[in-house]
């Protein structure tokens, strides 16, 4: 699948806590932190999120944050100004 699809995959999983929809559906609220522990971290990848976090981390082949970043943007994602997070 395509980086888009994958992450609808991710952002619709109920496994997944660190990507969400905003309130209308819009956008993405994404929780760096926790993104980070559940699904770049090894323990978060194979650890509480289970088997999904784990097929998530290999699907998008990143190991930092910043690129998965990268992706969004080469998709035409953008930062909103004011939204740092999860809210």
């Amino acid at each position: 699948g395509t980086f888009p699809a994958k992450l609808w995959r991710l952002a619709n999983s109920p496994r997944v806590r660190s990507v969400r929809w905003d309130s209308q559906a819009q956008g993405l609220l994404i929780d760096r932190a926790l993104f980070e522990h559940e699904l770049l971290s090894p323990a978060g990848a194979h650890g509480a999120g289970g088997e999904g976090a784990a097929a998530v981390l290999d699907s998008f082949k990143a190991t930092h944050f910043g690129s998965f970043v990268r992706q969004l943007n080469l998709y035409g994602f953008q930062k909103v100004p004011g939204w740092f997070g999860a809210a």
